[in-house]
């Protein structure tokens, strides 16, 4: 399983000032540090009214040089956000969208076990799907900038813009490395590795 820990400030800029950053960041990084793709985020929500968990679920395709599909829980403390990842393949995916999930039950992937049970126990739910044109820039260290140069959310069988034709959204995320029995309180989650899960 892959995680990640980070700090996020983001606004909303013009197509103009997003071109010139873009050229800034490019004079800065000689190196070929830069991620485009699109990415469908399939959202589950908990359905039962009692439940108050402030893990977000979803589901993600992410389409660049390659498909990667993948499970992600999100957990948001003010500023800093910690997901989990975990690859699934294609067809899994596919069947969770379907909601054919009986076979996640028995899994050895932790995340795959715990969206299944919270599917069971708690009422997750497939809620709607998100679809960014994203472009990802290596800041410095563990550092990165997130242009989504489109935001659509798909209502029955159209998308609705989520941005003005004009608008980039703009996100700055600092990794934050913290203990990990401090990680494990606040995602109730023991990681396997460390390895990143940028999206």
């Amino acid at each position: 399983m892959k995680y990640l820990t980070y700090y996020e400030n983001g606004e909303i800029i013009s197509t103009k000032d997003y071109k010139e950053a873009v050229e800034k960041l490019k004079k800065k990084n000689r190196r070929e540090t830069v991620q485009k793709f699109i990415l469908h985020k399939y959202i589950f929500a908990f359905c039962l009214d009692e439940v108050e968990d402030s893990s977000q679920y979803s589901l993600c395709k992410k389409n660049g040089d390659s498909l990667e599909v993948y499970l992600e829980k999100k957990n948001v403390q003010g500023n800093l956000i910690c997901k989990q990842r975990e690859e699934i393949s294609e067809e899994e995916g596919n069947r969770i969208l379907k909601g054919e999930i009986e076979w996640m039950n028995g899994d050895e992937r932790p995340l795959v076990r715990d969206f299944y049970l919270q599917s069971i126990l708690n009422g997750l739910e497939y809620s709607h799907m998100m679809e960014f044109e994203r472009e990802v820039y290596h800041y410095e260290k563990q550092d990165y900038i997130v242009f989504d140069r489109a935001i659509r959310r798909k209502v029955d069988h159209y998308f609705l813009e989520c941005l003005f034709e004009d608008d980039v959204q703009v996100r700055v995320r600092r990794a934050k490395t913290i203990p990990r029995y401090i990680l494990n309180m606040l995602v109730n989650i023991e990681p396997e590795s460390e390895q990143w899960a940028y999206a």
